[in-house]
């Protein structure tokens, strides 16, 4: 596994992380038992980055759980979307006491939830030291606008952003900012569009993938992995799963060779055919 500095902070992340919407999402103590035995996986595979919500069910107190049973210096991410201050204050206190942790490495403010309202609770808790950074998430595209809105405060120092083979806004629109300020990208939705789930992979399904095999990418999956890390804007990449065996195929494609100028032309230009 290879880490990159998480913009501006002192963070060192795995480029592989793990989303945690649905895979944790789990009720029952078999069901426990198997995210313990996922998240072991990928912490064994160097994963030592793990995003999760309260808005993802039972995902931050299953990650709690399987993160505690682990001697690791993982790196915790959680996300806040109430609009009123009182209610985001409480959401990150029951977030601390679900993920088991006197403070959280990242929070973040869920989707631009009332971010301007919001904001200045984020700040209380880095002064008290029950935070450490701060960032803002956005799934919609369409909304970049405001997102830059925010980062051009200097609040914030991460942000995380939809980002897949063929998708290019985040680059015109939000790249330049995230140079200029030095903030760390995690990308979300790495695999496919967020409504499209799979369209990808099956487009790259029958396609000569021998060109990257140099690479160690044998799969589409890895593929549109190895994609992304070839850009040096991005900090890491979260899929989530909830496949052991995926969480292998995916830490996989994290090693020290990049693919060059053509190998990612030539990849794009295999999306585009189909």
């Amino acid at each position: 596994m290879q880490f990159r500095k998480l913009g501006r902070t002192d963070l060192l992340v795995s480029e592989i992380g793990l989303g945690t919407y649905k895979n944790l999402d789990v009720k029952s103590s078999e069901g426990q038992l198997h995210c313990d035995a996922l998240v072991e996986k990928a912490v064994n595979c160097g994963v030592n980055f793990f995003d999760t919500a309260p808005m993802y069910g039972c995902s931050e107190e299953v990650l709690g759980n399987a993160l505690y049973l682990i001697d690791n210096k993982c790196i915790y991410a959680s996300k806040v979307l109430e609009s009123n201050p009182r209610d985001a204050k409480e959401s990150i206190e029951r977030t601390l006491k679900r993920l088991q942790v006197d403070t959280i490495d990242l929070m973040q403010i869920h989707n631009m939830s009332s971010w301007r309202q919001v904001a200045p609770v984020l700040e209380e808790f880095r002064k008290e030291g029950k935070v450490r950074f701060l960032g803002v998430t956005d799934y919609r595209i369409s909304n970049y606008s405001e997102v830059l809105t925010a980062l051009k405060t200097g609040v914030f120092d991460t942000v995380q952003i939809p980002y897949y083979l063929g998708e290019k806004t985040c680059k015109e629109m939000l790249f330049p900012i995230v140079r200029d300020l030095n903030l760390g990208v995690i990308v979300m939705t790495p695999i496919s569009p967020i409504y499209a789930r799979g369209t990808l992979i099956k487009k790259l399904c029958n396609k000569d993938l021998s060109f990257l095999k140099e690479y160690g990418v044998t799969t589409p999956g890895q593929a549109l992995l190895k994609y992304l890390l070839s850009d040096s804007n991005i900090s890491t990449i979260i899929p989530a799963t909830s496949k052991i065996e995926r969480i292998v195929e995916n830490t996989y494609c994290s090693n020290e060779k990049k693919l060059d100028k053509d190998s990612i032309e030539r990849l794009e230009s295999l999306l585009e055919e189909s």
